[in-house]
């Protein structure tokens, strides 16, 4: 799974992405800081099931737990920042729509604060809705064009040849293939009109590019439900977040300046002085930043993923050296324990009998759905 984190210059794509990621892009005050992508790490957060099953601990490899909370690698990447006219080639535009070409869903960044233009300039009174609407633009004409392009380069072929061609764009055949008959489009692509081009684009986009909307940069807007409104027009779910907050939190605990409290979210000072105290009331007056609750709406309740855990001695919950909950998989809602082994190794998947759910120990069939959280034994004849 990869996420592409987008939007216009200087709008704190690169904050967020460290703040997610606890990366080191280069974050500065001016357009293009960023010019060749970023990748990074970033998690998403499900309750770890030790809590609910009241074991002591468990003892994550692949993922982490903290407090309670399983933390589920995700890849994250930072593009270059777009600007209109980008996929005409301006500024860094081919490089940025070729980065996003696997992306499974993507994260707009806007300045909720309004203080920075269409390139990323100072400004006051900029619209965000506008820094949404010039990348959904770009990347609709982006996929106009590619459409256009392969269904030249299609003509005389059936169209499954056509929709295979677009498996670059992380869109499946049976999808483009539904939305191709759902606009009762002609089986020669050569033949589509300029409109039916246009029609079939957006709907891919839009199935294989999910938008969420970072509203960011709160901490420095002074109408936030004015900000908000006007980037919920875009027809997108929009978080308000502060990477700069979230950054600033990490940056307070990491550096022994203060402690998290679990419960509250909050950080206590670890330090007497002034300074440092005001700067951390600062931050907790602030409240949530938003930043986490943003990843788990895009892996969770975007891309509909749910968090299962393997395990080997349904018993006691461990692998066979006794490690507890050792991993965390994400695998897609409807998924089954075969999905699971296949996950895990194809070999395992290849001699599927059954899976053991570990809280009933009852047998899950090839057929039974997972839920978020499941632990589960894979019975293989390999």
């Amino acid at each position: 799974m990869l996420i592409g984190l987008v939007g216009l210059p200087n709008k704190g794509k690169s904050t967020l992405f460290n703040a997610l990621t606890g990366g080191s892009a280069v974050v500065a005050n001016y357009p293009f800081t960023t010019i060749q992508p970023n990748e990074g790490v970033a998690s998403a957060s499900s309750p770890c099931p030790h809590v609910a099953l009241g074991l002591a601990k468990c003892d994550p490899n692949n993922s982490a737990c903290q407090n309670g909370v399983r933390r589920i690698p995700i890849k994250l990447l930072d593009v270059a920042g777009l600007v209109e006219g980008a996929h005409e080639g301006k500024g860094m535009g081919n490089q940025f729509l070729a980065d996003l070409a696997q992306a499974d869903a993507l994260i707009v960044v806007a300045d909720a604060s309004g203080r920075t233009d269409d390139e990323g300039n100072p400004t006051t009174g900029h619209d965000p809705a506008r820094d949404v609407r010039i990348l959904e633009d770009e990347l609709q004409a982006w996929f106009e064009s590619v459409v256009k392009k392969n269904a030249v380069k299609n003509k005389g072929k059936p169209l499954k040849e056509f929709f295979a061609l677009l498996s670059g764009l992380k869109i499946s055949e049976n999808d483009a293939a539904h939305m191709a008959t759902d606009l009762e489009l002609p089986s020669e692509t050569s033949q589509w009109t300029k409109d039916e081009v246009r029609d079939f684009a957006e709907k891919i986009r839009k199935i294989s590019k999910p938008i969420v909307i970072a509203a960011n940069k709160m901490d420095a807007t002074e109408n936030k439900p004015a900000a908000m409104e006007a980037l919920q027009k875009r027809g997108y779910p929009v978080f308000s977040t502060s990477a700069e907050m979230a950054l600033a939190k990490q940056k307070a605990v990491k550096n022994g300046f203060a402690g998290l409290d679990a419960s509250s979210g909050t950080l206590v000072a670890k330090s007497a002085e002034p300074a440092i105290q005001k700067a951390l009331d600062r931050i907790n007056a602030f409240g949530d930043d938003g930043v986490q609750t943003l990843m788990d709406h895009v892996v969770f309740d975007v891309l509909k993923q749910i968090a299962a855990y393997p395990v080997e001695d349904e018993k006691h919950y461990a692998n066979h050296q006794g490690a507890v909950l050792p991993d965390a998989f994400l695998l897609t809602q409807g998924s089954t324990a075969k999905d699971l082994a296949e996950k895990i190794h194809t070999d395992l998947a290849k001699g599927f009998l059954y899976g053991i759910d570990a809280r009933t120990k009852m047998r899950l069939g090839k057929d039974t759905a997972l839920k978020n959280g499941d632990v589960v034994k894979i019975m293989s004849a390999r």
